[in-house]
């Protein structure tokens, strides 16, 4: 394996591997004379037969030809479609070593791209359920879904999740165990009336076809629920027929809607909106808060850890109660309704228009007078914005995937709160802007793993910072 002291691994390769770890986003890790391999689906534990596809300088990956031998923790996994659909990657590892390695992902990522050392972090705090916690699930429609054995039919329509890594690529599903099972019957309920109506699913290639999406929401306090279809044109009488079968399959559906939207890529968010039925929206709740949740407005998919996320988020703040605090990217006002209930002033930051529209009317429902509401892009906004009100002795933001944008960065600084708490769903984004704050003004105390999502590979986190 070692030639002139470097390691001879070479692409196509085949290899035995024993997985010693998972590495952030889900792949296992094995090492071979000092050389670190990347393995896709596969968990720590497990002997594996793999092949390398990609060869650098410092690691290779590989994908998994066959399992020699099982991890002594592995599990037998819930769902059929287990390793083809993209959702869970990590159901056949026990939820508590799930934790585990979670945990310590993010502490790796913060020591090594972030460079700190001296921080606390507890293990990742479990979901209070495993299995049927997602309060949203988007499907989508395909006009060639993925077929699980060579010797499969080809069908003319899928409603399902994308396979790893292909945008094109859908399979069919009749149950997503994420999900409630009321969800799941009206999942199966739309894709046999679309099968019956000959629904013709758009294509991402050709940009021909119908039916894009079905996006599910539910209320897991209040047991609302709103079914929401995607298409590429509005069609009246189609969507008419479709409100009569489908409200009197399941009557207790609140409100049903159809976005419409003519984008070529595969989002299922509307340039347009009709509501067909019910009030366009549902409402949930976060502890004593009772939110309203549009369409497209963002709503954190697990509620009941949502809870106990915001919980870590507001003893991170550690308000006394004659605090100004900034909720950047807001959403539809969760986290600062949740600090109004201990702050002086709370003003939320948003790009989204109707997640702005849904958080000033929970403000409003809820009597809570010390919020207000801001549009706008937080690159540009922020700055022109902290001019013409209090500065924030707390900022909070809850950023997307990406991270924060660099203007954000330069503007929080400027702003030099007392305290910074930083909600991220990326752990190794979170690391590089922390490290931007704490090379000046801001030491980090703590950063706790929140599991959002059990049986995948996405973990949440809170950080907590103090300026010096």
């Amino acid at each position: 394996m070692i030639r002139d002291g470097k390691p001879t691994i070479k692409k196509g390769q085949d290899i035995v591997l024993t997985i010693e770890s998972l590495a952030f986003g889900g792949k296992g890790m094995a090492h071979v004379d000092g050389l670190a391999i990347f393995v896709e689906r596969v968990i720590p534990g497990q002997r594996v037969l793999a092949r390398i596809f990609k060869k650098k300088k410092s690691f290779a990956e590989a994908y998994p030809l066959e399992i020699l031998e099982k991890a002594p923790n592995e599990i037998e996994a819930k769902c059929p479609a287990f390793g083809t659909c993209g959702g869970c990657r990590l159901q056949n590892l026990d939820y508590a070593d799930q934790l585990k390695e979670k945990t310590r992902q993010v502490r790796d990522l913060i020591q090594r791209v972030g460079g700190f050392e001296n921080f606390e972090i507890p293990e990742a705090l479990p979901s209070p359920a495993a299995f049927h916690y997602r309060n949203k699930m988007e499907f989508t429609f395909t006009d060639n879904p993925w077929r699980m054995q060579p010797e499969d039919k080809a069908k003319p329509l899928g409603l399902g999740q994308h396979i790893p890594g292909r945008f094109d690529k859908v399979i069919n599903l009749d149950t997503c165990y994420l999900q409630k099972e009321i969800l799941n019957e009206i999942l199966r309920f739309v894709f046999k009336y679309a099968e019956d109506q000959r629904w013709k699913a758009y294509n991402t290639r050709t940009h021909k076809g119908w039916a894009r999406n079905l996006v599910l929401r539910y209320g897991e306090h209040t047991d609302e629920i709103m079914v929401n279809l995607v298409t590429r044109t509005y069609d009246k009488q189609r969507m008419e027929d479709f409100k009569t079968a489908i409200m009197a399959a399941f009557p207790q559906i609140t409100t049903l809607i159809n976005n419409i939207t003519t984008r070529l890529s595969d989002v299922a968010v509307g340039e347009r909106e009709e509501v067909l039925y019910g009030p366009g929206v549902i409402r949930d709740r976060l502890g004593e808060a009772e939110f309203e949740i549009s369409a497209n407005a963002f709503f954190q998919t697990n509620t009941r850890q949502a809870e106990r996320l915001y919980e870590v988020a507001l003893k991170g703040a550690d308000l006394q109660g004659g605090e100004v605090v900034y909720d950047l990217y807001c959403g539809t006002g969760t986290i600062a309704l949740f600090m109004a209930q201990k702050a002086s002033k709370v003003y939320g930051f948003e790009l989204i228009k109707e997640s702005v529209q849904n958080a000033r009317k929970n403000a409003k429902d809820q009597g809570v007078e010390n919020v207000a509401f801001i549009l706008g892009d937080l690159k540009d906004v922020l700055s022109e914005t902290t001019a013409e009100i209090e500065p924030a002795d707390v900022i909070v933001v809850d950023p997307p995937r990406a991270g924060l944008h660099q203007n954000v960065v330069d503007d929080i600084l400027k702003v030099a709160p007392k305290r910074l708490v930083y909600v991220s769903c990326n752990p190794s984004t979170l690391a590089r802007d922390l490290k931007l704050f704490c090379e000046t003004d801001y030491e980090l105390l703590r950063v706790q793993p929140v599991d959002m999502f059990p049986h995948t590979t996405h973990i949440e986190t809170v950080a907590q910072l103090v300026r010096h």
